[in-house]
């Protein structure tokens, strides 16, 4: 009986621990995207990304930039 307590945790232990080394913060956005179409020269514009840590640690932004 104990051997087969033993070999259940240990296939428990070995399934849980992919799941355990993916753990960490993940950005998940709503839009990755945005087309602002014919712009006039000088024309200030802006965009808001919105977006959700999906992730199961805190996620840190330590720079952002654009294309």
């Amino acid at each position: 009986m104990l051997k087969s307590v033993m070999k259940k945790t240990a296939i428990i232990l070995l399934l849980c621990f992919p799941a355990l080394a993916y753990a960490g913060p993940a950005i998940s956005f709503e839009s990755e995207t945005h087309d602002f179409g014919l712009v006039k020269e000088g024309e200030l514009l802006e965009c808001t990304f919105e977006f959700t840590n999906t992730g199961n640690e805190e996620l840190v932004i330590e720079r952002i930039g654009s294309s």
